[in-house]
């Protein structure tokens, strides 16, 4: 009686004893077959890839949008009809606003570029010398530009700042700190002989990088006082900077500025100019996603396979454990087990793998540039310094999850169809 009791608790010690010794036992003994071992190869790979992907895709995405809105304003405030007194006053109003951290008011134009013999276009950010630190990207708040003479100077001087790749970059001006360049505009300068495009010399003090290869290879940054001279701009600015604690709060940030300023600032925020990119990235997210839970899918499915195949080699192990009294309920989860177990060690096993490789990305990388030529992640090729990853766990947990469940179910059809194998048919045949 007691041997019964424990034949029928659900998943009890007999149950769990028989689907491990199912699992473990040589294929020519009937155990797990070819089919079962593939299933838990493939969720094991899934897995792993669908964690190691979407955190790099969240690292991606993470980097890209810390070096853009490191080197633009979280919300744009446009000023160029205000005069430099007014747009300083609305400056300070919107600096007491919560949540925003600073707000710097500037200029921006495109130019030609040329040193080196060679030419380029790029756009001059003149902002004003104190507000160097309010830029997240400069380390030391820009103390080695100004130790070099940025706004020194009269009309602030002549010495300017480069993004790293337009100074040195593959397709770059090839100069250094210390050399001088030559920025044409499209102001004209009258003369004997009609309008001449204005052009001024300038000593570059100091090379910045904010982390997008986007914005190091185009701008320019110049003393406000120069560029007012230099773009027929005096006692005028073009925008204001605004930053925010959080750059995801724009539209509450917007609503605020309109508010604090009766509606006298018209503004934009940098979503607006990126949005084609963060739907980009949305979308792309979203289809690699799906794309590995079908692979994951597919991987599941073998599990079906396997798990008849053990069925019809464990024919005779059924019947007699019918027999001696485990009913139907008992085998279906005797082999559920077994289709569940292949699925959780799979998954366990992926989460592992791709945790570590997500942890140690870094070396990862250098470790496959071994045995490839040239770099896998090239800086300037992709906008980044080297390949980003986050660690989701929450997405690791989905993942899991999600291979436990899918084992789970597909578990339940060949262990349905072995506890309705008939004992009688079994025994004879065998």
């Amino acid at each position: 009686m007691s041997e019964l009791g424990h034949v029928a608790l659900p998943f009890g010690k007999l149950e769990r004893t028989l689907a491990w010794r199912y699992l473990r036992a040589k294929r020519e003994h009937g155990g797990a077959s070819l089919i079962s071992i593939i299933s838990f190869v493939g969720i094991f790979f899934a897995v792993a890839a669908l964690i190691i992907t979407m955190s790099v895709m969240s690292g991606f995405r993470a980097t890209l949008l810390d070096a853009l809105l490191g080197g633009q304003p979280h919300v744009y405030g446009v000023v160029s009809s205000y005069t430099e007194e007014e747009a300083n006053a609305l400056a300070g109003t919107i600096r007491e606003i919560d949540g925003v951290t600073s707000v710097t008011p500037y200029i921006e134009e495109y130019v030609l570029i040329t040193a080196n013999g060679r030419k380029t276009g790029a756009a001059v950010r003149a902002i004003r010398t104190e507000d160097l630190a309010t830029m997240p990207f400069l380390e030391d708040g820009g103390k080695s530009a100004i130790a070099a003479g940025f706004g020194e100077g009269r009309n602030g001087g002549n010495v300017i700042m480069l993004g790293k790749f337009l100074a040195a970059g593959r397709e770059g001006l090839g100069i250094r700190p210390g050399d001088k360049v030559e920025i044409v505009t499209s102001q004209q300068t009258a003369g004997p002989m009609g309008g001449t495009p204005r052009s001024k010399s300038y000593v570059v003090g100091d090379i910045f990088q904010t982390g997008s290869v986007e914005l190091d290879s185009l701008y320019i940054f110049m003393p406000m006082e120069q560029a007012q001279i230099l773009f027929q701009s005096k006692g005028h600015y073009s925008m204001l900077d605004i930053r925010l604690k959080d750059p995801e709060k724009t539209h509450e940030a917007m609503t605020a500025i309109a508010n604090a300023t009766g509606n006298a600032l018209y503004t934009f925020d940098w979503k607006s100019q990126r949005e084609s990119y963060l739907n980009a990235l949305r979308v792309e997210r979203t289809m690699v996603r799906l794309l590995v839970m079908v692979i994951m899918a597919i991987a599941t499915l073998n599990i079906i396979v396997g798990v008849v195949m053990l069925v019809k080699n464990k024919s005779r192990d059924i019947a007699i454990l019918r027999t001696i009294g485990l009913g139907r309920n008992g085998v279906l989860r005797v082999f559920l087990l077994v289709g569940t177990v292949l699925g959780t060690l799979g998954a366990l096993l992926g989460v592992l793998v791709g945790v570590l490789v997500v942890l140690n990305i870094g070396a990862v990388e250098a470790f496959i540039n071994v045995f490839v030529q040239g770099e896998v992640f090239d800086a300037e090729t992709y906008g980044l310094e080297g390949l980003p990853a986050i660690l989701d766990w929450s997405e690791v947990i989905r993942t899991g999850l999600y291979a436990l469940f899918m084992s789970m179910g597909v578990s339940i059809i060949p262990a349905w169809w072995a506890s309705r194998q008939d004992p009688v048919s079994a025994l004879r045949f065998e």
